[in-house]
């Protein structure tokens, strides 16, 4: 969502997929949580009862295929307001290795699965912000991406569904993210989702067409269905 190579925000969001371990502030890129790193994960019972689950932890291997998929969607949603050379020379491999290294380190990720492909992917943990990093009970979506032919089938709010999930089931009452300004799916998809502008965090970009405001969504936990059963740890 935040526009970093490839960035630290997401698919509906902007920041360019990560390239690196470390943000241009040099900041982690995707840090681990320490509420979850170095523990078994439970699946959280993603799914609603009677239907099957298809929101899991990512995998190690699930890589190359979130790496393809996040590079799909930058290069639907930012047609026309990033660079064209810019976008047509996003690869994959750096992209999947990034992911996989993450993963495996513990960082949190989320995949839509849809059985023979991964259709989305969200990324989270510790705030970053300055005047939030301190705050236990907030954490950051990283990265919030769906394949563009995926978009209003369902996958994201699915995704957003399990992500609000596992927050509220480890304490976690606010969240944030930055989405690019001009991203207007993006940011009426976060409105539906109850998300608003931060009226309190300036605009950060580098020009018009890469300015990002940050969003934030609070209770979180005290609403209905930001809980899910929980389910057998793996």
């Amino acid at each position: 969502m935040r526009l970093r190579a490839p960035g630290k925000h997401s698919g509906f969001t902007l920041r360019r997929p990560p390239t690196a371990a470390t943000d241009r502030d040099g900041r982690q890129t995707a840090p681990s949580n320490p509420r979850t790193s170095g523990s078994t994960r439970a699946d959280h019972g993603f799914a609603r009862p009677g239907r099957p689950r298809r929101d899991r932890h990512a995998r190690e291997d699930d890589a190359e295929q979130i790496a393809g998929l996040q590079v799909a969607a930058w290069r639907t949603a930012y047609a026309g307001f990033l660079p064209a050379a810019e976008l047509h020379g996003l690869g994959t491999a750096a992209l999947a290795g990034f992911w996989r290294d993450r993963i495996g380190a513990g960082a949190d990720v989320l995949v839509h699965d849809g059985g023979r492909r991964i259709l989305g992917f969200s990324s989270f943990g510790p705030a970053r912000d300055d005047g939030l990093g301190q705050r236990p009970d907030v954490e950051e979506l990283y990265a919030f991406y769906a394949r563009p032919e995926c978009w209003g089938t369902g996958v994201g709010r699915s995704l957003m569904r399990s992500t609000l999930s596992v927050w509220a089931e480890r304490g976690t009452r606010a969240g944030y993210l930055w989405v690019l300004e001009r991203n207007t799916r993006g940011r009426d998809f976060y409105r539906k989702g109850g998300w608003r502008q931060d009226p309190t965090a300036a605009p950060s970009g580098s020009g018009p067409d890469a300015l990002e405001v940050r969003y934030e969504l609070t209770g979180i936990g005290t609403r209905r269905g930001d809980c899910a059963p929980r389910a057998h740890r793996r």
